[in-house]
């Protein structure tokens, strides 16, 4: 597990400043954090990022990560939120975010 996180967060780091971002954190979440994951289960990976990006534009940057991990055999869900929106939603349990915190562990 530890290498495929390893070389998640440098596909993940590597995609992001391809797209002229900084990513701030990066947090797994979902069964694998909570070591109820099967062999065929994927990953899910929360991308805390600096900048606040329109809509399409982190959509197509979360399509591109998911790409060049699957690249590497790492199916996975990616979700790109900025720091700003973070912190908006992160006491709403209306929100994705508000679990990923609660669960999610650093990578």
């Amino acid at each position: 597990m530890e290498e495929v996180l390893r070389q998640a967060k440098t596909l993940i780091t590597e995609e992001v400043e391809r797209a002229g971002c900084r990513v701030l954190r990066i947090l797994l979440f979902g069964s694998r954090a909570r070591g109820e994951a099967r062999p065929e289960s994927d990953w899910d990976f929360f991308v805390v990022i600096e900048e606040d990006l329109e809509f399409h534009a982190r959509e197509n940057l979360a399509s591109q990560i998911c790409f060049a991990l699957a690249r590497k055999g790492i199916f996975a869900d990616v979700f790109v939120q900025s720091e700003q929106c973070v912190r908006e939603r992160e006491k709403n349990p209306g929100f994705l975010t508000y679990y990923v915190l609660q669960e999610g562990i650093p990578v």
